[in-house]
């Protein structure tokens, strides 16, 4: 299992994945051997896919997506903090840690989510399915096609 931890505290198990929003600071922490997948995504952010012919009760539903409660770390000790802007890395230091403020108003947090609860939508009679039954959040361009 692994902690994500920024202004709130989330822990991922195996199986889960989470969703950080661009401009918030995270860290993670790991026991044990692990392993993970880092994907960034520009212009949009992830969105639940549009169901279509399938229903409401398919795929992922929207009360399965979990968000943490606020906490906060209360830490004297040096930090470098990484930030990514226009493309390139920063870093910067600070004798505090950047977790030491419980200030979270809104729904601009981070997310995760348990794939066990994805409900599999399959045909098998001759040939399969459009892949994108298996989507679980997308990312939509702005370009149309």
């Amino acid at each position: 299992s692994s902690g994500i931890n920024a202004e709130y505290g989330l822990e991922v198990a195996p199986n889960e994945f989470c969703v950080i929003q661009q401009g918030i600071r995270f860290k993670v922490d790991v026991s044990g051997p692990s392993r993970g997948y880092i994907l960034e995504v520009w212009g949009n952010h992830f969105v639940l896919p549009n169901l279509g012919p399938i229903g409401a009760n398919g795929l992922a539903n929207p009360r399965d997506f979990l968000t943490p409660v606020s906490c906060y770390e209360d830490l004297d000790t040096p930090h470098v903090i990484l930030a990514k802007f226009q493309g390139k890395m920063f870093n910067a230091r600070q004798d505090h840690s950047p977790f030491d403020v419980v200030a979270w108003h809104g729904n601009y947090a981070p997310y995760k989510y348990n794939l066990k609860n994805f409900m599999v939508i399959n045909a098998t009679a001759f040939d399969h399915a459009d892949p994108s039954i298996f989507t679980v959040l997308t990312c939509p361009g702005n370009l149309v096609g």
